[in-house]
This record gives C-alpha cells, sequence and structure tokens, in this order.
C-alpha cells in the first residue's frame, strides 16, 4: 500500500467454480479478498480457487449460496474448527466445534449434525446473526477456549457465509459485555470497524 494511502477496510470477491470431480455440479467458492487489486464490493470470476494475496475467507456452497459446505478462515494459529449451520426463518446460527470428528471448514446442516450424533453441549463457541440486516445478535464462546482466535475466526466464518448469499455484510452493534469490548479492542481495525463504538453494556451469557 502505498505511503499515506488510507487502510483498507472493506475486501473485493473472487467468484469460482467448484470441479465436477471435487463438489456437486453448480458448486462454487467465494472468496473475500482485502487487496487493492480490485475495487471493494467487486465481484471477480476466476478460472480456478487459487486464494489470491489478501485473502480472509474462503466459502464453498451449493448454487445461490443457501447451503454453505466448507469455510475456510486465513487464522492459521487458532483451533480447527468445524460448524454447523442453524438457519431459522429470520436468523442463522453458526455453532463451532473444535474436534477431529470433521476436517476443518466443514460446515454441517441440522439433518447432517443429528444423523452423525453431534451434541449442543460439545460446542466451543457459537454466532448468531439476523439474516436480512447481517446484525450480530450474539457471540459466545466457553470459558476454556477464550483467547485462542475461536471468536475471531468464527464471526469471519460468518462474514464469508453472509457473503455467499448475497447477503449485507455481517457486524455488530454498540451493545456488548465488557469482555466483548476487550475482544473487539484487540481485533485489526478492518474486522473492530464492523463494531459499532461500544454504548450499551449487556449481561454475558456464561452461566454464573
Amino acid at each position: 500500500m502505498p505511503s499515506g494511502a488510507e487502510p483498507l477496510r472493506d475486501p473485493w470477491f473472487a467468484r469460482c467454480p467448484v470441479a465436477r470431480e471435487a463438489g456437486r455440479p453448480g458448486e462454487q467458492v467465494l472468496t473475500a479478498v482485502l487487496s487493492a487489486e480490485f475495487p471493494a464490493g467487486t465481484v471477480v470470476d476466476l478460472p480456478d480457487d487459487r486464494r489470491p494475496t489478501g485473502w480472509q475467507v474462503a466459502v464453498r456452497s451449493a448454487p445461490g449460496g443457501d447451503r454453505p459446505q466448507l469455510v475456510e478462515v486465513a487464522l492459521p494459529e487458532a483451533p480447527l474448527l468445524w460448524y454447523v449451520a442453524l438457519p431459522e426463518p429470520e436468523a442463522t446460527t453458526l455453532v463451532a466445534f473444535s474436534d477431529e470428528r470433521h476436517p476443518e471448514g466443514t460446515v454441517l446442516d441440522l439433518e447432517q449434525a443429528q444423523a452423525a450424533g453431534v451434541a449442543g453441549e460439545q460446542q466451543v463457541a457459537a454466532v448468531r446473526w439476523w439474516s436480512a440486516t447481517g446484525l450480530v445478535h450474539q457471540v459466545y464462546v466457553q470459558p476454556a477456549s477464550r483467547r485462542r482466535g475461536v471468536a475471531g475466526k468464527l464471526v469471519l466464518a460468518a462474514f464469508g457465509v453472509q457473503a455467499a448469499r448475497g447477503l449485507p455484510a455481517v457486524h455488530g452493534d454498540g451493545r456488548r459485555t465488557e469482555l466483548g469490548e476487550q475482544w473487539r479492542a484487540g481485533l485489526p481495525g478492518h474486522v473492530a470497524d464492523r463494531m459499532a463504538p461500544w454504548t450499551e453494556h449487556v449481561r454475558p451469557m456464561t452461566p454464573a
């Protein structure tokens, strides 16, 4: 970035088809890229699923983006996560698990999770947001998994899922717990800027 240039805040998106032998016909990968190669918000069709310099999150999904299959996040230092996506009429919840039952980034739907015997008490984190607006409703990380990069990885995964659906970007308002504000303060600027300044203290979700 040239000296004196404004910091990059919003990504452009690389879109490519999934090879037939690697997925179902019609599947595609949408990758959010934070670089000056293309204007922010631009969707660029590429012939393959290479990861451009500055990529943040890549989502492989069924046609239309409604059924995410795989979410890759460019945070190699964070723990392995795989997910269960729980769509509701007005919201989406992405529940994260951190064991080796499924490969990194795998996304199961509710039916697949039930068939695999996935239990809610095994989760390490979850994020819920309003699908129509992208506004985050809740973020939770179990105490044993905090300060390891889980929340940041999970929120980036949610950002990718929302983008793959062609819906407004995931963002936060000013309502947070004290721990949530500490977490926000440690985020990179382009991520922290998606959350409004802290205006309302809310109680933590962790049981007393």
